[in-house]
């Protein structure tokens, strides 16, 4: 290898390295970019007094208070809806399907994983967002919402049960996210990871959205401008009900959220 073709490597490969860090703290900066946009809205459509320098935050007790006072009033708001609704309580660890206000399904999260940005925004501006139910937006999944089931009717009884085939959509893996209106996405996982064709889809699913938001964060870092930043929570429930609760939840349905 001649000395300038070395060159031109060591050349490409720091510019490269240099990309590559650049691209890193971009997306770091990203978190802290939309937590003080966060921050600084939440603020400035408050009535500051001048004199008004307490901290109340810092009150004891005083974040459980506005938590429940938030959650309380999220659910108040779907309860009018006649719609499926969707509760999420990461901190007790239950999701429910709400109608009118009433639990028809109760399902327990076997684990969950939430955005650094909910941890770092303002909490007083974290419940004030959540004082209300989120917007469905948008919904993807790695199998079908409204399934069609084509059945032949037999002549005669004695085609009955040989007509009769086992449900074979139990096999299907479970993985699907869901957009809403206030920049938030959930992600719900099947918690069983125990065929090949489960652990293909979920590797799959995750590239897809991973490829999605890598190709915005890389427009932007072109641009020289910092990347978006989705604030998301991961879920992971058994797999029947994870199907169970995308397939009941209308697509322009509601979620309470708290956390």
């Amino acid at each position: 290898m001649n000395r300038e073709r070395k060159i031109w490597l060591i050349i490409a490969g720091s510019v490269l390295a240099l990309f590559v860090v650049y691209y890193l703290v971009m997306s770091v900066s990203a978190v802290n970019r939309t937590v003080n946009e966060f921050d600084n809205e939440y603020f400035a459509s408050l009535e500051q007094k001048e004199d008004d320098t307490i901290n109340l935050c810092a009150i004891p007790g005083y974040i459980d208070m506005i938590r429940d006072k938030a959650y309380l009033s999220s659910q108040v708001k779907m309860a009018e809806s006649d719609s499926i609704g969707l509760l999420i309580n990461v901190r007790d660890s239950v999701i429910q399907l709400l109608i009118k206000g009433l639990p028809v399904r109760t399902v327990e999260i076997d684990d969950y994983d939430v955005s650094p940005f909910f941890h770092r925004a303002n909490q007083e501006a974290i419940y004030s967002l959540l004082s209300t139910p989120l917007n469905i937006t948008g919904m993807q999944a790695t199998f079908l919402k409204d399934p069609v089931s084509v059945k032949i009717a037999p002549k005669d009884t004695s085609e009955v049960v040989v007509s009769e085939k086992p449900d074979t959509t139990d096999f299907e893996a479970v993985f699907f996210t869901l957009d809403t209106d206030r920049n938030i996405r959930f992600f719900f996982e099947q918690q069983e990871d125990t065929v090949g064709t489960d652990r293909r889809a979920r590797f799959f699913f995750d590239l897809k959205d991973r490829t999605r938001m890598a190709s915005a964060t890389m427009k932007s870092v072109v641009r020289l401008k910092t990347p978006p930043y989705v604030p998301y929570i991961k879920i992971w429930i058994p797999k029947a009900e994870a199907k169970i609760i995308y397939r009941a939840i209308p697509r322009e349905g509601m979620i309470v959220l708290t956390q």
